[in-house]
């Protein structure tokens, strides 16, 4: 039966008969249909309105393909063009097979749909890849989202809260994103729970190295991405452990700050005081921090004048901590290799340039 509904969407025509093409009009026919789908215990009418008509081109028939596919049970994901894409428009088609597994997490806050792993044991270390459709249902401001793997216990034997999702950094109430992920375990995950954590999520990456790290453990400051669909920076921030041994840190506080430069001096713009980091903190791991998109504009809501600026975090001088099941006291000294990034906004409020 997959391999059937697979062949029918297939078959139906994925272009949904753009009115353009190379510069020269298509003249298409609106076509009144009734179609209905038959299968051996069910028949399921298509409902078409005018704004979803049925139309004929070149004597082939053409159905929207959203609705053939929700008649058929099936999810259809349209993501824009984009320069991954080759600048085309990207049709993702999801069936619904019966063991499909959906994650939510206990508030409600994301729900994964079509969730898909493929697990590959590469000796030492299990290397899971992770897909599905992640839909919002409820404001993620301040929050993040962190994928376990479970054995057959349910105890977390892997986490990421490293997740890439296409499209625009901010995701609003209703959106629903591709996303990709990985997590590497020593044994074979037998299921998932996903969860929605404040500030903080927690990523474990056996054997991994971080030139940003300059002790056993640290702060990794990368360079902003720039979202230009919402005009935003968006900073990366993780403080990570880099030996295959558990350590416990005292708490230890951030401030994030946007600086106008002006030759020598600097004016503080706006900040951002994160949520205290403290305890153990697992061998081989980090905690990712969500730090607030900057929208250009001032603690004010007015928007940044052209010109230079900086995006800088105000880390302590050092941490104490303590290695796992011991008691001596030991201080990291140099927390952060790099602790800001230089960047422009040119007279259409738009970041032009990002150096460190």
């Amino acid at each position: 039966m997959k391999k059937f509904l697979a062949g029918i969407i297939v078959g139906v025509g994925v272009s949904v008969c753009s009115v353009t093409l190379a510069s020269e009009s298509l003249q298409a026919f609106l076509f009144p249909s009734k179609v209905t789908f038959h299968s051996k215990s069910d028949a399921r009418e298509i409902l078409f309105s005018d704004n979803d008509p049925v139309i004929n081109y070149n004597n082939k028939t053409y159905i929207p393909l959203r609705l053939f596919s929700e008649a058929l049970d099936a999810k259809v994901h349209y993501s824009p063009p984009t320069a991954s894409s080759d600048h085309k428009n990207v049709i993702d088609i999801y069936l619904n097979p019966e063991d499909d597994i959906s994650l939510q997490d206990t508030d409600n806050y994301v729900s994964i749909q079509h969730f898909d792993s493929k697990s590959t044991d590469e000796g030492i270390y299990v290397h899971t890849n992770i897909s599905g459709l992640l839909q919002v249902n409820q404001s993620l401001e301040g929050k993040i989202i962190e994928i376990h793997a479970l054995n057959a216990e349910q105890q977390m034997i892997g986490s990421t809260a490293d997740i890439y999702m296409e499209g625009p950094a901010l995701l609003n109430v209703g959106e629903t994103r591709k996303l990709q992920t990985a997590i590497i375990t020593k044994e074979f995950p037998t299921s998932y729970a996903v969860l929605v954590k404040d500030t903080w999520g927690l990523t474990i990456m056996h054997s991994y190295t971080d030139g940003m790290i300059m002790d056993i453990a640290g702060i990794a400051f990368g360079p902003p991405n720039v979202d230009s669909d919402n005009k935003a920076l968006i900073s990366s921030l993780s403080f990570k452990n880099t030996i295959e041994q558990d350590i416990l840190i005292e708490p230890m506080n951030i401030e994030l700050q946007i600086n106008k430069i002006d030759g020598e001096s600097s004016e503080l713009i706006k900040s951002y005081k994160l949520p205290t980091l403290k305890g153990r903190v697992p061998a081989e791991a980090w905690y990712k921090a969500v730090l607030p998109p900057w929208d250009l504009r001032d603690q004010n809501g007015k928007p940044a004048a052209p010109g230079k600026y900086e995006i800088q975090i105000i880390v302590p001088s050092s941490l104490d901590y303590t290695y796992d099941g011991s008691t001596e006291i030991k201080t990291i000294t140099n927390l952060a290799r790099i602790k800001k990034w230089d960047f422009e906004i040119n007279q259409d409020h738009q970041i032009v340039q990002l150096m460190n």
